[in-house]
């Protein structure tokens, strides 16, 4: 038995030795003798390597502010609040001039329940266009991305009329990862334009990027 593991082994090695010695005859034959020779002395090896593949991996986040913003307590139910137009005699006064038909389908049903106090929130600027799944884990993970629709019409309504503040006006997309109402993650953005809030929604899964500039809100 120990002559059957020896004999494995030893080819093993047979097989290393041969591919060190093609590495050595190639092309960056001088490289891989100058790592050989540090990896006979015991020092780190390639470490440039590694450093070139680190720089490889570029952020596609950058870090704007902290949004502190106060959520009621109590039921918080979209239908009562996402309504497309501004009823001067409605509490909430914020000015919706477009649902879309997914964010309708999937998220006009929704009831939050809301503990209340205040909510704190993360703002970060889309620096390279991506795609949900890689700006998600950036975040960390979707418990770390994940808002809610009470936070998000909380924000709107500090800026009903499209003024200046936590999210973004021009026609910029600020983007919301949200689940709907039977708990799968969709994202959620909204934009203003002259004649309102625009809202909208789509599935994480798709492959569309977003373009650099607008602004994702995480926990």
């Amino acid at each position: 038995m120990k002559n059957v593991v020896l004999s494995a082994a030893l080819r093993e090695i047979r097989g290393l030795w041969n591919q060190l010695l093609i590495n050595l005859e190639g092309e960056q034959g001088d490289e891989w003798l100058q790592e050989f020779k540090r990896f006979l002395r015991k020092e780190e090896c390639w470490i440039k390597a590694v450093e070139a593949k680190t720089e490889t991996v570029k952020k596609i986040l950058e870090f704007v502010a902290t949004t502190i913003i106060g959520i009621p307590v109590g039921r918080f139910v979209a239908r009562d609040h996402f309504k497309v137009g501004t009823n001067k005699k409605a509490k909430d006064k914020v000015k919706i001039a477009w649902l879309s038909d997914s964010f309708k389908s999937w998220f006009l049903d929704k009831v939050e329940e809301q503990a209340g106090g205040d909510s704190v929130l993360r703002a970060h600027k889309l620096i390279s266009a991506s795609t949900d799944v890689l700006i998600i884990a950036e975040l960390g993970r979707e418990a770390t991305a994940e808002t809610a629709l009470a936070e998000v019409f909380a924000l709107m309504k500090k800026q009903s009329k499209g003024e200046q503040g936590s999210l973004l006006v021009g026609g910029y997309a600020n983007i919301f990862y949200i689940r709907d109402s039977v708990s799968v993650l969709r994202a959620v953005y909204v934009y203003w334009l002259d004649d309102g809030w625009h809202v909208y929604a789509s599935s994480v899964a798709v492959s569309d990027e977003w373009n650099a500039g607008y602004r994702v809100i995480s926990r």
